[in-house]
């Protein structure tokens, strides 16, 4: 058996490939052929609208982008030709290039492909297509058996007059017309009548007709003052004199309009709710089914959101239907504020709603949908004149894990909303127990940061840092701390990634300045703060930070703030303006982590940097490898030769400071030295180093 009738049913149909890049062409044509399909290649616009006419394909693919004419003209031209107008075209485009889809869409495009393309989706979208234009063709193939059934019985008949071009109506068409008396009317006339796209086809009936071509027929739409957005479906043959020359076309007309209009009607009521205007559950499982396929490709996971809402079933019995209706587009309007451009909502059924989140890398990211949705909810639903209190129910699966088919993915989600309806106001529950716990408890822990940055529940330890030359004490890094009722203290591993997620570390970073500057302003020390990503995209970063430190009366030159390499490669010229702003304010700039991302020489001789901290698993490893002390040593080099100080992280012991010392480093930090304490311990250490300092001769000074 073929691979063909194993895995397309009604395949060996013809695809026209069109894209003016070669190796694009084969890689289509590659899977196209394994999954049974026959193509046709063409690689400009112009040459595809040649061969839809010549070998009408039962689709075509085609890029937007190519010499010659490109394919929004090429999309256009086939719609416009009789053989292939209903031919389905799917165009490749960019993923973000919003517009190139627009405009395909407005010439006639039946659906659209991204690139770069996703092989495993591609065959399901042509299939996709192809099933559908199957359909459309039977409903077509039916109006035009109904339309010939009306030209036997002459419904609107007329005669257009070869010589003279004057045009007969009958009284039917006449009354469609809205044309007045029985007088012939000038072809010419009606011509301007007809929507300016569609006159080239009318004419170009008209002279098929004329060549004695068999089975001739037009639709064209209305477009003139007196019949807005008509169509109208003609039939003709031609009449011949004795000579066999053609001296009138007679024929057929039929308004058509209504069945358009109901053609699309029963599109839209297919796929859509509508009272809601939102899919329904049969584009839903489509869309599901979809995102299955991408994501057996990329292997990202994706969840299905089986969603109520309670409010209708506390008030349909106390209000009218069409208040309920009111009630429920306002549900559906509430439910839209909160989701994702990629993600998809649908009706289910009466109050029942279903959300699909794509592209998941992690589980903050549900956690987040979920939480956006029962914060949604908090605020009461204005309808009419009334405020109405609401709970929402959610239950969630997750793909593969609680199921690879839309079936059994709807049905795990529906299991887990019951769950969710068993709690008391708004809630959630997933489907698999642990990854429920998992989100619960990022979800309490989100709550508990609101309420520990309002209660004051922050505190900052300070780690000091050490001349290595002299021994003395020349600043601190300030460290922050959760001290989290009934968890004890949490190190920021546990929280920093949630602060950053949820915006929190924007307050909790102002913080962490204020607190920090105000502690060290009397002390005769520097002060290293980290800088959090959102805290550095901050478009007034440097105003932030002076308002702070002209609150505290913290100097600009003794603040130092650490940044990390990721942010830099993120966006490297914005930040590189961001560090000059910084600098030129007086603030240092320190690059944290060094050697744990990605390391760029040219780098660091753009960056106004003054201080270099490598990381500490170099430092850790100094005695054991060779490789990294190579490493470290040729750094401070580096660095010395740029004019930038450097710290070592990480130092455990003496030898460790030893090596460093040797290798002429400038400053060292770690638990070796003294480990994080608060601000009054520090005060102590301080003090006790002094005295050691000055009855031993420690190498260790406070400054």
């Amino acid at each position: 058996m073929s691979p063909a009738t194993t895995l397309v049913p009604g395949s060996g149909a013809r695809v026209l490939i069109v894209d003016d890049e070669g190796l694009t062409r084969m890689m289509i044509r590659r899977v196209l052929e394994d999954y049974g399909y026959r193509v046709i290649e063409a690689q400009d616009g112009q040459t595809a609208v040649r061969l839809c006419d010549a070998e009408q394909p039962e689709l075509v693919l085609m890029d937007v982008r190519m010499p010659v004419m490109n394919g929004f003209d090429a999309c256009r031209a086939i719609r416009r030709s009789l053989r292939s107008s209903h031919t389905p075209v799917l165009m490749l485009t960019a993923l973000d290039d919003v517009m190139a889809v627009t405009l395909a869409f407005e010439a006639g495009a039946t659906d659209f492909v991204t690139k770069p393309i996703n092989w495993a989706l591609l065959s399901q979208r042509v299939r996709y297509a192809l099933r559908t234009a199957h359909t459309e063709r039977e409903l077509r193939e039916s109006q035009i058996a109904l339309a010939r059934a009306q030209k036997i019985a002459r419904l609107a008949p007329w005669r257009l007059e070869l010589d003279d071009g004057r045009l007969h109506c009958s009284r039917e068409l006449r009354e469609l017309l809205a044309l007045p008396g029985g007088e012939p009317q000038g072809a010419r006339r009606l011509l301007r009548e007809v929507a300016s796209e569609d006159r080239p086809r009318l004419l170009d009936f008209v002279r098929r007709v004329r060549q004695g071509r068999r089975e001739s027929e037009v639709e064209i739409r209305l477009g003139g003052t007196l019949h807005p957005s008509r169509y109208l479906f003609l039939s003709g043959d031609a009449m011949l004199d004795e000579t066999g020359r053609p001296t009138a076309i007679f024929g057929v007309a039929q308004d058509v309009s209504e069945r358009r209009q109901a053609e699309a009607r029963l599109s839209y009521h297919a796929h859509f709710d509508e009272l809601t205007g939102l899919p329904n559950r049969v584009l839903f499982r489509d869309r599901v089914a979809t995102a299955a396929a991408a994501a057996q490709q990329s292997q990202q996971r994706f969840a299905v959101l089986n969603i109520d809402v309670d409010v209708l079933q506390r008030t349909q019995a106390s209000v009218a239907q069409a208040a309920s209706d009111r009630i429920l587009r306002a549900v559906a309007l509430r439910l839209e504020s909160v989701m994702r451009e990629r993600d998809s909502l649908c009706r289910l059924e009466g109050d029942t709603f279903a959300m699909l989140i794509t592209d998941i890398d992690a589980e903050a990211q549900i956690a987040g949908a979920t939480r956006r949705l029962i914060d949604a909810f908090a605020v009461p639903l204005p309808v009419d004149d009334w405020e109405l209190l609401a709970s929402v129910h959610v239950g969630v699966a997750i793909w593969p894990g609680d199921g690879q088919d839309v079936d059994t993915l709807l049905q795990h989600s529906g299991a887990a909303r019951s769950r969710a309806r068993e709690a008391t106001g708004s809630s959630c529950h997933f489907y698999t127990a642990d990854m429920h716990n998992r989100v619960i408890d990022r979800l309490n822990t989100e709550v508990a940061l609101y309420r520990g940055l309002e209660r004051g529940e922050f505190e900052l330890h300070y780690q000091p840092k050490v001349d290595l030359r002299s021994g003395r004490v020349t600043g601190v890094e300030a460290l922050l701390r959760w001290n989290r009722p009934g968890f004890g203290l949490q190190m920021p591993d546990r929280f920093i990634d949630i602060l950053e997620q949820t915006g929190l570390i924007m307050d909790a970073g102002d913080w962490v300045v204020r607190e920090a500057c105000a502690a060290i302003r009397n002390l005769p020390l520097s002060l290293a703060v980290n800088v959090s990503p959102r805290q550095f995209q901050h478009p007034r970063l440097g105003e932030r930070l002076m308002r702070i430190l002209d609150e505290s009366g913290f100097p600009a030159e003794r603040l130092e703030l650490e940044v990390t390499e990721q942010i830099v490669v993120e966006d490297e010229q914005g930040a590189i303006a961001t560090l000059h702003d910084l600098a030129g304010r007086g603030i240092r700039i320190a690059l944290d982590d060094y050697g744990t991302g990605f390391s760029s020489l040219q780098r660091l001789k753009k960056l106004p940097l003054h201080t270099l901290k490598i990381d500490k698993d170099f430092v850790m490893s100094l005695e054991t490898s060779r490789a990294d002390a190579a490493i470290v040593r040729s750094t401070i080099e580096l660095c010395h030769q740029l004019d930038i100080d450097v710290v070592a992280e990480g130092v455990e012991n003496e030898a460790a400071m030893t090596l460093l010392r040797s290798f002429d480093c400038d400053i060292g930090q770690g638990y070796g030295i003294c480990r994080p304490q608060p601000l009054g311990r520090l005060v102590e250490w301080l003090a006790s180093a002094t005295i050691a300092s000055a009855a031993a001769g420690s190498a260790v000074q406070p400054g």
